[in-house]
């Protein structure tokens, strides 16, 4: 069941401990995803056993099911082009038109990393490629920086706001010691880039990294760089040799097949490796007055029901982690599950009087023919508009209500729009409120 889908029970206990808040946050959501090999052909892939336009059917698919915010990828393949068809085939797709992405950049290899954004929330500010170890050899595949920030409402009114940094990496495959080794030499070059580059942010660190324990060098670099400041976290505190081990069985990402590898395109053997992570900096973790904040329990390996260990995806017993077109999608787009997780910034746009008095709200996302709205008054008795938007920016409906202090409003409304991603803004006093839904 996705994160942000709530029942009125939930509702009503987020909503009495939002009474007191003194601070307002915006929830990003980041999923990295491995899409194994896309738009590549090799010596095993082919685009008969890899077929680009489905595996653009599986992703907007996934995306839609996880609904993240920032979308950092592995494998997008060596031509350029190819993270432009992403944005139209998977992510811009009907009247949606929000989603960005970075600069293209590569040291030779098709296993190229990217980032894509969704601009409404954030934007893009810088980007650096890491291509060198700190002896100055090549590294086997480039590691990407990105400098974003949060799109606080304060920016139209001249006001400030919070920048952290996502880096994306994709470390080389294999379980030799020179493979080791390789992994750890990037890791380092990580950590002495992050040390003299990145000044008081907060930074997370993405992707597939092939270690198959945390006592790897290449991890433990992460983890336990002598500046203790400098370093990552792991959010779901999961330490340990996760190679094969039934002990992590719910955080394994690798493989999502047992057999039948389309002629070697997959890797086999089932779920019993934890490659992909999302992990965060001392900051995050550590400073519970920081303006970006881990959200718990929100950290996902997607898909994984913690019942196929050593199985894949769709072998008995039948995973009802997520709908069964999901776990279908999950199972032919990759060898690999994405990870998930949110984090909260903290709205600076507002003042702590307006960020305390302004009204909560949530719903039930998908919907289907039936829009119900919960909306938490924080403050004295306020008018306050409800709008409805396509992704064109029509407004569909517009109608105001009064609040009454500190209460509860329950609005309804048939939400009879043809399928597809809406808006839906709450205004008070100038200041607007907006999530996206999907209409079945």
């Amino acid at each position: 069941m996705k994160i942000r889908s709530r029942i009125f029970l939930l509702l009503a206990i987020v909503f009495c401990s939002l009474l007191n808040a003194q601070t307002s946050y915006q929830e990003i959501r980041i999923m990295t995803y491995n899409l194994l090999s896309y738009r590549t052909t090799n010596g095993q892939c082919t685009s008969n056993n890899n077929n680009p336009t489905n595996k653009d059917t599986y992703l907007k698919d996934i995306v839609q099911y996880v609904d993240p915010d920032i979308l950092v990828c592995n494998e997008i393949g060596s031509q350029t082009v190819n993270s432009d068809r992403i944005l139209t085939n998977a992510l811009n797709y009907a009247g949606i038109n929000t989603w960005n992405k970075a600069e293209y950049s590569n040291n030779g290899s098709n296993l190229v990393n990217m980032l894509f954004y969704d601009s409404t929330l954030v934007g893009l500010r810088s980007q650096f490629n890491l291509d060198r170890d700190l002896q100055n050899n090549s590294l086997v595949r480039v590691i990407d920086f990105y400098r974003l920030y949060y799109k606080d409402p304060a920016l139209k009114l001249g006001g400030d706001t919070t920048f952290f940094v996502v880096g994306v990496a994709h470390l080389k495959a294999g379980s030799t010691s020179s493979d080791e080794q390789e992994r750890a030499r990037a890791t380092l070059a990580v950590m002495d880039y992050l040390k003299n580059s990145v000044n008081d942010e907060a930074v997370f660190f993405c992707g597939d990294l092939n270690v198959y324990s945390s006592n790897e060098a290449a991890f433990q670099n992460l983890v336990s760089y002598p500046t203790i400041s400098e370093r990552f976290y792991d959010p779901i505190n999961s330490l340990g040799g996760w190679n094969n081990s039934p002990l992590f069985a719910s955080i394994h990402t690798q493989s999502t097949r047992s057999g039948n590898t389309n002629s070697g395109c997959f890797s086999s053997g089932g779920c019993d490796d934890r490659f992909d992570f999302i992990l965060m900096s001392n900051k995050i973790v550590n400073d519970p007055s920081y303006k970006i904040q881990y959200v718990n329990n929100s950290y996902e390996a997607v898909g994984n029901d913690g019942l196929h260990f050593n199985k894949g995806l769709k072998d008995l017993p039948a995973n009802i982690s997520t709908p069964s077109s999901i776990v279908d999608a999950l199972y032919n787009m990759s060898d690999h599950l994405p990870v998930s997780a949110e984090f909260k910034v903290a709205k600076l746009g507002l003042g702590l009087e307006d960020a305390q008095f302004f009204p909560q709200f949530a719903f039930e996302n998908p919907i289907e023919s039936k829009l119900e709205i919960f909306i938490q008054s924080n403050g004295p008795s306020e008018e306050c508009q409800i709008e409805i938007q396509n992704m064109q920016g029509q407004v569909l409906h517009s109608s105001s209500f009064q609040t009454d202090a500190n209460s509860t409003y329950r609005f309804r409304h048939d939400f009879q729009y043809k399928s597809g991603v809406y808006l839906i803004s709450i205004i008070q006093n100038g200041y607007r409120s907006t999530k996206r839904c999907l209409k079945k």
